[in-house]
């Protein structure tokens, strides 16, 4: 019976990361369709004097995220999960070939990375496009990749831009503002000065993290609206339903 226990304890501690990951990514992708319909509603009705207010779309967004559009929104998940996961293995691959030197990264990079890449921009466009038009999953995998393949947007580099600017500076700012609140606390005599200091930088990443997940899932709305725009040669139109029908 004892024997077995740390079993059991690595298996629930497992279970437990997983769904933690997986809900995580649920919520992640709720956040990106819920961005990508606000910014849809503003781009192709901010001429129209009978716009709705910001909050009602966004409460319109979030009842439609949450009923009948979760299932896009699960499967999604399940993507940026898989994505994330073959991440992670990506990044201890290239750990053990920098020490090895068996290949050089780059071959790494080019085999496992990229792909991933192209993977990651794939799902989050598709469920961009899914926010804007209502279909589903991969009706609109179909038609978001034909538009933008088209146009050349698939990749834009601004996005993987603003993704590592602002991992960066929010790198910068969790050491900087834990390192400080970690010295108050020392000079304080306090016990749990080291709890304080891991606990700020890691909230203040979390927040950061969170605001550049909005700035990123509002650049590749804007993308894809960039895209249909360009497609029906109607710039700034504020008929979305007819110019979603013809896409």
């Amino acid at each position: 019976m004892t024997e077995t226990a740390p079993e059991h304890m690595w298996g629930m501690a497992g279970f437990l990361f997983v769904s933690f990951a997986w809900t995580s990514a649920v919520f992640v992708q709720l956040q990106r369709i819920v961005v990508s319909s606000v910014v849809c509603q503003w781009y192709f009705h901010r001429h129209d004097p009978d716009e709705p207010l910001v909050l009602h779309t966004l409460q319109a967004s979030t009842v439609s995220a949450l009923t009948r559009q979760f299932g896009t929104v699960v499967l999604a998940a399940t993507f940026l999960f898989a994505a994330k996961t073959l991440h992670v293995i990506e990044l201890c691959v290239r750990t053990v070939v920098s020490m090895l030197r068996i290949i050089p990264i780059s071959l790494v990079t080019l085999a496992i990375g990229r792909p991933l890449h192209m993977a990651d921009a794939w799902s989050s466009y598709t469920l961009v496009y899914a926010g804007f038009s209502g279909r589903g999953f991969f009706s609109s995998s179909r038609t978001v990749t034909q538009l933008l393949q088209q146009h050349q947007l698939m990749h834009a580099p601004v996005v993987s831009l603003i993704k590592s600017t602002m991992t960066c500076l929010g790198l910068v700012a969790s050491i900087v503002f834990g390192y400080v609140l970690g010295v108050q606390s020392m000079q304080s005599m306090s016990m749990h000065s080291a709890f304080v200091a891991v606990g700020s930088s890691g909230m203040v990443f979390a927040l950061q993290q969170m605001a550049t997940h909005v700035l990123v899932c509002t650049v590749e709305a804007l993308v894809v609206c960039y895209a249909i725009d360009m497609e029906v040669d109607s710039c700034h139109s504020i008929d979305v339903v007819e110019r979603m029908a013809r896409v």
